[in-house]
């Protein structure tokens, strides 16, 4: 029996490339574990299978169903979900988080952590507000600051499910928010500089998240 969550929930883990060494090809599908093959960093094909089996044991927990019968489809635009199950989940990673959305309603989330090249990002793409505010910035506050407006972005395209996109980059974003009524976002600031953006119904919009441990989580 399916939970009904109000609240969107946020969990994430740490992840640590020597954490995580086990074969875990057993829990996808020969299409999906082909198309994550094809990564060519070592890291980011494990980050991607460790992101899906952490969505896998979370939906297998509020669902009381085996997390082997989970299946994590994909839409025509690349935006994730669950077969056979209302349940609406977002997925992202960086270099040291995995992180994964889950509840009743459409979310988009986004981690990040830093970018050498911020300030030029934004000069190229960001909105001439957004970079002015940024340009007066240096150091941590400079990278804390760009990823907060990038990671909006990007939650906000996954929340609309058509990712992040060079006009999206373009946008105002929290201009754009502060008028509209039907989505709320918010910003989570981890260790070490990390930054989540996390957008959904303003309903649902969680106010923290949940870490957990890979030793606590079957299969890890």
């Amino acid at each position: 029996m399916q939970n009904q969550l109000m609240e969107t929930e946020l969990y994430l883990m740490n992840f640590s490339l020597d954490s995580f060494r086990k074969d875990y090809r057993r829990y996808f599908s020969v299409e999906r574990w082909n198309h994550i093959s094809s990564y060519k960093n070592v890291a980011d094909r494990l980050r991607s299978v460790c992101t899906e089996l952490l969505a896998k044991y979370l939906v297998a927990k509020k669902t009381s169903r085996n997390f082997e019968e989970i299946s994590i489809l994909r839409d025509v635009r690349g935006k994730p979900y669950i077969a056979d199950s209302d349940l609406q989940i977002s997925l992202s990673h960086s270099r040291n988080w995995i992180v994964c959305s889950v509840g009743n309603v459409t979310s988009g989330i986004d981690v990040e952590e830093d970018f050498s090249d911020a300030l030029e990002i934004a000069l190229n793409f960001f909105a001439y507000r957004e970079y002015f505010l940024l340009k007066c910035l240096h150091g941590a506050d400079l990278q804390k600051n760009f990823l907060r407006l990038w990671t909006l972005k990007e939650s906000y395209g996954k929340f609309l499910g058509c990712g992040l996109s060079e006009e999206l980059l373009k946008i105002d974003i929290e201009k754009l928010l502060v008028n509209n009524k039907n989505i709320a976002c918010r910003n989570f600031y981890l260790l070490e500089g990390a930054v989540i953006g996390l957008c959904t119904a303003p309903f649902a919009l969680p106010n923290d998240y949940i870490l957990l441990h890979a030793e606590e989580i079957e299969p890890f």
